[in-house]
């Protein structure tokens, strides 16, 4: 939680255009909905799209619901699963009620992310998780959405990471394109250690991490 107030915190210094009731943010892979939380919490969106896998989305939606109130999840939360229910939840949240506050969506259905009105695209430590060719889907998702409108993507993920299959992911290696405007990129100066509770305390991950800010 702190590692992603700290994000949102550091985005609101770089682009805080893009951080109003009015923006529709993108979390791909958010844990336990926590940057969906503080996106809401803090007005720093309107709506978000909150896409995981399975299992996890189940987690990230019930905290969601704790968080909420059921009243407010049941009226505020959208589960979609195909085109017609995204036209239904995306119409809902043009409306003036908090109605399509968040639109989940299971990884297996991510080409849906294609018919969002997204401002920001958020991902933290997943891409890191992810075989090239997902990671590859989930950029040409996103370059879609560029192809209609600005959008602006915070990517925080290792350098370099072995998958339990052997594969090789790195972070030089996703789908950049020569002519995105980058306008943060470096070491994540809060995301190379982590903390325990007991002695020495803090410990540093296996590998840099690096976040890039780049409006696609």
């Amino acid at each position: 939680v702190l590692r992603q107030a700290l994000t949102l915190s550091y985005l609101h210094e770089q682009v805080p255009n893009l951080l109003t009731p009015k923006t529709t943010s993108c979390v791909i892979g958010d844990g336990f909905a926590t940057m969906t939380t503080l996106l809401l919490a803090s007005d720093s969106a309107g709506q978000v799209i909150l896409i995981n896998l399975t299992k996890t989305l189940l987690v990230d939606l019930w905290y969601l619901k704790l968080w909420m109130g059921a009243e407010v999840f049941e009226s505020s939360v959208d589960l979609v699963t195909d085109e017609a229910s995204l036209s239904k939840a995306l119409a809902k949240s043009r409306t003036n009620d908090a109605s399509g506050r968040v639109i989940a969506i299971q990884a297996t259905s991510h080409e849906l992310l294609r018919n969002c009105p997204v401002d920001l695209a958020l991902n933290i430590a997943s891409m890191q998780e992810m075989n090239p060719p997902v990671t590859a889907a989930y950029f040409d998702d996103l370059r879609a959405i560029a192809s209609r409108r600005d959008l602006t993507f915070y990517c925080c993920n290792r350098d370099e990471k072995i998958l339990p299959d052997g594969t090789l992911s790195k972070f030089s290696e996703y789908p950049w394109r020569a002519n995105d405007q980058v306008i943060v990129d470096e070491l994540c100066p809060w995301h190379q250690q982590y903390y325990t509770i007991r002695p020495p305390f803090f410990h540093s991950y296996d590998g840099p991490i690096r976040h890039r800010l780049v409006a696609f």
